[in-house]
């Protein structure tokens, strides 16, 4: 009744409260959660105080109107529940006592929310300085409140674990506190114990059978992070026991996993980074300590936020390599899934962020000389393609080719690859007769476009007198702006095309790449975002009416299936929806999985998946993971599938945890345009798709798909998995 109540007055109150606890490991997984709301109950007075906070700052938050997908994921209750748990420790429970925790409570709230704003426009995460402030201000304040008594439990630690679990928990935490395990293990899961202000190896232990479960990653980190501690403090000739001291062992535990595994992508080089973090926490914890030591404060997790903060600012200021480390941009809450993603999507989307430019003309074109080619594209503009046409034996030109008019390319329109405006012309250069060159006028007849800040392109050699646009105008996306010509350095008609970064005919040209376009030689290949190579044959993605409106996809929109699985016929409803970063996603009105996608004018992508891998919308993200929006009979795509789908789980925990260094699992898409009937009154497209699950090249699983789309959308979508069959048949 009680929880009935609260869900109607507070939607997801259950899972807030389980990502409070879990957003302390920058985690949202509910196994970890219930372990930590365990591990709090250890001591049952800090247990309630931390709840009570965290009910606190999450109904207020709630009541306040704040983001409540902020909400949901504990964003704005972990640092009370670290109050929470730090107070209950410290100081019995009474009457007056929880008056202060809940106002405490909102003032962690408020600074929760200032310090996020002050952050947020760097791009950088508040992580627990609320938590830091809060409970400095608590405890210098309490200090005056004569009605606060001082807790003693601590002391009593056996009676503690009886009423929480009678004999067996004493027996329990006896076998583990009698354990002759090296120190240093000891010491490392007293220190994850530490997190929840429970000193003891049990707390730790439990702490560490969640990390591992839920992030094979985290806890290697975890493990580096304190090793390298270990190491740093015996080289140092500090004293090793010093890192069992309450709370200096967890910064270096929960620095190595921020800088290591969850802010940036877990690799070889994020090692690195966390072994140079570690002595710089070192020097701030000693340093903290004789500061704080004179208010007769505790420096709790001050170094680790400090660390983590600067090097992420750090990492955001870098002009070149970005990718040493990689920092995560769309956050799955996972360091394996974030891994995967990153790996599969750097080749796969390489240009998603980038402004898409198409080839600057119609139909299918040859690529003479290519960037650092052998004539002309050399030193600082050597980021430049010259292109021709040519007939099906490869033969650029009709008849004897003595006439620029014999050449296929000569006086073929020439189109604006993006919207942009005009921003220099140069015309009025005669064509070259067949073999001279204008060493005078080297580029020729150019127009050069404006689409962004520091983003141009130019087409040269254009034919004489052919140029359609003005200087300022605004030219949309295909419009013709000039003809193929053979003026400039040009012996033969060709078109040469560059990027740069200036706006000026001839300017040092831009390693950037072409958006959505096809190369034809040995076999028809799709490239979202490349750059074409010498002897390539490349053409634009020809939009097909049918797909583009068949993959456009509305926030809203309801997805309706009539299902047949040879056992029994039922419906299927699903809805498209976005987040509050705009992210689209299709949800699963039945099991709530959640496929999340992409959608841009020549291309559809599925790039991640959540929730329930037996609901058929995985079956239809694995299906359509990447659909173009034009047709090409025989058109055949390959991609690589993040390993977090990976369907054996066990086999999947031991690759999480050498993902970094080494992959011996492979999920791989295929998809084969097969059949486009073209009647005008109903024009139907059939495509079939692959998805294969192997380890160490042997195949372990296979799935296959077939899609038909007509009528504006996709009419039946077939899974097969095995010997079985499932078709979906839209309504």
């Amino acid at each position: 009744m009680i929880a009935a109540r609260l869900k109607y007055i507070f939607p997801y109150f259950w899972q807030s409260l389980s990502n409070s606890y879990t957003q302390i490991f920058f985690s949202k997984n509910k196994v970890l959660g219930l372990l930590l709301i365990f591990v709090s109950m250890f001591d049952l007075n800090a247990g309630f105080i931390g709840l009570l906070s965290v009910i606190t700052s999450n109904v207020a938050a709630y009541l306040i109107g704040l983001n409540r997908q902020k909400v949901i994921d504990g964003l704005y209750g972990f640092n009370a529940l670290l109050v929470g748990l730090g107070l209950g420790i410290y100081y019995q429970i009474s009457l007056p006592f929880l008056v202060i925790v809940i106002f405490v409570s909102l003032l962690t709230l408020l600074l929760t929310n200032t310090l996020e704003g002050v952050l947020y426009k760097y791009g950088l995460p508040y992580l627990s300085l609320p938590f830091l402030f809060a409970i400095w201000i608590a405890m210098l304040s309490t200090r005056y409140f004569t009605q606060l008594e001082i807790s003693q439990r601590g002391i009593y630690m056996l009676n503690e674990m009886y009423l929480l679990g009678g004999f067996p928990m004493v027996k329990v935490y006896d076998w583990f506190y009698t354990l002759s395990w090296p120190e240093a293990i000891k010491i490392y899961f007293r220190a994850l114990g530490a997190i929840f202000f429970q000193y003891h190896l049990f707390a730790g232990l439990v702490i560490a059978i969640g990390l591992l479960y839920w992030s094979r990653l985290a806890f290697l980190y975890s493990v580096v992070g304190f090793s390298s501690a270990w190491v740093f403090y015996n080289f140092i000739g500090s004293g090793l026991n010093d890192l069992s001291y309450t709370y200096i062992g967890f910064n270096y535990i929960l620095t190595a996993i921020a800088v290591g595994a969850f802010f940036v992508i877990p690799s070889a080089i994020s090692f690195v980074w966390v072994m140079i973090s570690i002595p710089l926490v070192a020097f701030l914890i000693a340093s903290g300590n004789a500061v704080l030591g004179g208010y007769q404060l505790a420096i709790f997790s001050l170094p680790f936020n400090l660390v983590v903060i600067m090097f992420l600012y750090l990492f955001r200021l870098r002009e070149r390599f970005h990718d040493k480390p990689s920092l995560v941009y769309l956050q799955q809450y996972s360091p394996e899934k974030n891994l995967y993603s990153f790996l599969v999507n750097k080749k796969r989307l390489p240009g998603l962020d980038k402004i898409q430019i198409k080839m600057p003309f119609m139909g299918k074109w040859k690529v003479t000389q290519g960037i650092e080619g052998t004539h002309t594209h050399k030193d600082v503009w050597k980021f430049a393609w010259d292109f021709e046409m040519t007939d099906d034996e490869g033969i650029t030109f009709r008849e004897k080719g003595l006439k620029v008019e014999d050449y296929y390319c000569f006086n073929k329109p020439v189109v604006a690859p993006a919207d942009g405006y005009i921003s220099e012309i140069m015309d009025g250069i005669e064509d070259n007769l067949i073999g001279d060159a204008n060493l005078k006028h080297n580029w020729g007849n150019s127009v050069v476009m404006s689409h962004a800040l520091g983003l141009f392109s130019q087409m040269s050699h254009l034919k004489r007198g052919s140029i359609l646009v003005k200087s300022g105008q605004f030219v949309r996306k295909g419009e013709q702006v000039a003809s193929c010509g053979n003026s400039g350095r040009s012996p033969y008609p060709h078109l040469h095309f560059q990027f740069q970064a200036a706006g000026e005919v001839g300017a040092a040209t831009l390693n950037y790449p072409f958006s959505a376009f096809l190369t034809h030689n040995d076999e028809t290949v799709f490239f979202s975002a490349s750059q074409p190579v010498l002897n390539d044959f490349v053409s634009n993605n020809q939009i097909v009416d049918l797909l583009d409106l068949a993959l456009h996809f509305v926030p809203g929109q309801m997805l309706h299936f009539s299902v047949d699985d040879e056992k029994e016929s039922y419906h299927l409803s699903w809805k498209i929806e976005t987040d509050i970063y705009n992210n689209t996603f299709i949800q699963c009105g039945e099991s709530g999985a959640k496929a999340w996608f992409i959608r841009q004018p020549d291309i559809f992508y599925f790039t991640h998946y959540e929730g329930d891998k037996k609901s058929l919308l995985f079956d239809f993200y694995l299906g359509a993971y990447q659909l173009i929006t034009g047709f090409v009979p025989g058109l055949k795509m390959k991609e690589h599938i993040t390993l977090a789908l990976y369907p054996n789980k066990f086999v999947l925990a031991i690759q999480d945890i050498i993902a970094p260094f080494y992959r011996f699992l492979n999920a791989e898409y295929c998809l084969e345009h097969t059949r486009f009937i073209n009647d005008l009154s109903t024009p139907i497209i059939e495509m079939y798709a692959e998805v294969t699950f192997s380890m160490f090249g042997r195949l372990n699983e296979k799935r296959s798909f077939e899609m038909k789309f007509s009528e504006n959308h996709m009419q039946s979508f077939i899974i097969r998995r095995g010997d079985t069959k499932i078709v979906l048949n839209r309504e």
